[in-house]
């Protein structure tokens, strides 16, 4: 199991400060710009309650949440225009231009994607749902050190609400690039700090299995379906796990219910 990293498409909290240090400038392999990470600024949080928000912000706020909405129903050309018509409306909102990201990425288009996350965090350096998915994105285009700071950053950052996350995708970028024992380490913190996170608790349990260690994997797998349920994948690693300690009367339990409720997952038919 090497799933693809979650990436949130979320309300993100906007925790910029006016004057940040300036990072230094690196670039990817076809010359284009990589944000770069001052863990001083990382943890700095800016909150404003008394900034008065005009018109045309508000619009362009409205204008980027139709954006946001129609790209998670795959209306990806009205979710460009809307999106476009937003940060004509405000191009300092940072918001916008991470959202803008996350779309570039559903229409093929990384490079783009890339330009506005670095804008993103030039107008929000501190906002650390845009650096986490940052990571994600730039863990997915090959460059494992840099994402891995982009985890950091948001993990540093005191309001961040979703830690756990970060510290997954952290493991899953270190265990596509060979870091096992790092993945490792992150995924038992994430599970510490939120036991509910139950993506951790499966990755665990998969790299437990592939250590050859079935009964630790057993524990893990156990917590991960207490929070996530019966799915696909946890019910595969239950065959693997279960014909591995040679119960194989409950190996056949979950391989029957992963073909009665979920036939058409990718799992149910590799175990065909």
């Amino acid at each position: 199991m090497r799933s693809q990293l979650p990436i949130l498409v979320t309300v993100l909290m906007l925790a910029g400060c006016a004057s940040q240090p300036r990072e230094p400038v690196l670039r990817d392999a076809a010359g284009g710009r990589l944000a770069q990470v001052d863990m001083a600024v990382c943890s700095q949080v800016s909150v404003d309650p008394e900034r008065k928000v005009g018109k045309k912000e508000r619009l362009a706020e409205l204008r980027m949440a139709l954006g946001a909405g129609y790209m998670r129903k795959g209306a990806l050309d009205v979710a460009l225009q809307e999106l476009e018509k937003s940060l004509e409306l405000n191009p300092r909102s940072a918001e916008a231009h991470a959202t803008m990201a996350l779309l570039m990425l559903r229409l093929d288009k990384p490079d783009q994607a890339g330009q506005h996350y670095v804008r993103a965090l030039q107008l929000a350096p501190s906002d650390p749902e845009i650096r986490n998915n940052y990571g994600v994105y730039l863990c997915n285009q090959g460059h494992a050190r840099a994402a891995d700071a982009q985890f950091r950053c948001a993990i540093a950052n005191p309001l961040y609400r979703t830690p756990a996350m970060a510290y997954t995708n952290a493991a899953e970028c270190a265990l596509r690039h060979g870091d096992a024992p790092r993945a490792e380490i992150d995924l038992q913190t994430a599970a510490q700090i939120d036991p509910g996170y139950a993506m951790a608790s499966l990755m665990l349990a998969d790299l437990s299995m592939d250590k050859g260690d079935a009964g630790t994997a057993r524990r893990h797998l156990s917590r991960y379906m207490r929070h996530a349920g019966q799915t696909p994948a946890g019910l595969a690693l239950g065959v693997r796990v279960e014909t591995a300690l040679g119960d194989l009367d409950r190996a056949a339990s979950y391989r029957l219910l992963l073909k009665n409720r979920f036939p058409d997952s990718r799992e149910a038919q590799e175990l065909n």
